[in-house]
């Protein structure tokens, strides 16, 4: 049985392929769709982080029930507008999807979650209509 790093490491290496299948099978090649970025903010005040851990337990807790067909994380560093200091650890997640109200639904219960485990930790998200190529 996968513990849950192995799960995770599993699923970052499927992803990229899963994404370019789901995004085949959902929308037509050439298709107009909607790219939500989400981004996580790490810090949550005083000397306290998100954890590798507790993101690793969120995003199989949380984010691959609700996207099972593919996603992207990446991580990077970024400081927020009320940030001071060196810049912070910041994870995005990334979605490509026909923009449809489960989707938003979907997306919005992952931003609730972080929320209400990662109270301090910020969080924003971009839409961007794009268009899919193969």
């Amino acid at each position: 049985m996968l513990n849950r790093k192995q799960l995770l490491a599993f699923l970052v290496m499927l992803v990229p392929a899963t994404m370019v299948g789901a995004s085949a099978q959902s929308t037509p090649a050439d298709a107009d769709a909607t790219k939500t970025e989400i981004y996580f903010g790490s810090d949550m005040g005083d000397v306290e982080a998100v954890s590798q851990e507790a993101w690793e337990a969120f995003v199989a807790d949380v984010v691959v029930p609700r996207f099972a067909a593919g996603f992207t994380v990446v991580e990077a560093l970024g400081r927020g507008r009320s940030t001071v200091g060196p810049l912070t650890r910041t994870r995005v997640l990334v979605v490509v999807h026909p923009g449809d109200p489960d989707t938003q639904a979907r997306l919005g219960e992952i931003r609730a979650e972080y929320r209400k485990r990662f109270a301090t930790a910020g969080q924003f998200h971009i839409d961007q209509r794009v268009r899919i190529r193969e």
